[in-house]
């Protein structure tokens, strides 16, 4: 696997029990792949996502070994897979402020007819790779919470029909929007 392939996670945000969203998903899937968690990905974060962080953490020497991926894990994942840290991306985005840039807006339809439109700018000029990851960070952000406003816990098959498709349905969005606005 390399940086394009939609599989990797963009973590936007801590995580820990009680989360639920497509990168809790793709975080377990993450972890099943490494041999840390035997369930199959759900979008939830319970006691078995938990123990199974706390166990990469430890492999990978990070303190607290807590369970909860909070700042340091991010980044230590972010590094391991040749990724920015969606603080990176951020500093990206402010330091396109004020300045002549390029916008790029994600829109997902959800199955009740319902939108939802994340949006990320970098200065213009930026590196593809740059707009790539932006991309994928958004697009992973809007499509996961597109499937949390379309299918709450309660529906957790649909839920996780809809989660597991958020990788590839954004890998391959990102390669053909970027593609298109060379």
């Amino acid at each position: 696997m390399d940086i394009a392939d939609g599989s990797f996670c963009y973590f936007h945000r801590d995580l820990n029990r009680g989360n639920y969203g497509s990168d809790v998903a793709c975080l377990q899937q993450f972890l099943k792949q490494e041999g840390f968690l035997t369930d199959e990905p759900s979008g939830y974060y319970g006691p078995s996502t938990e123990s199974a962080v706390s166990r990469w953490q430890l492999v990978n020497n990070i303190s607290p070994a807590s369970g909860v991926v909070e700042f340091k894990s991010r980044a230590f994942y972010a590094k391991r897979h040749k990724l920015p840290t969606a603080e990176e991306l951020l500093a990206l985005e402010v330091q396109a402020q004020g300045s002549v840039r390029t916008c790029l807006d994600v829109l997902c339809t959800e199955p009740d007819g319902g939108e939802f439109c994340q949006t990320g700018c970098l200065k213009r000029g930026s590196s593809d790779l740059d707009k790539y990851h932006l991309c994928q960070q958004i697009c992973q952000v809007a499509a996961g919470k597109s499937c949390d406003r379309a299918f709450p816990p309660t529906q957790s098959f649909k839920y996780k029909k809809c989660i597991s498709a958020v990788a590839n349905n954004c890998k391959n969005s990102c390669h053909r929007g970027l593609k298109a606005g060379r």
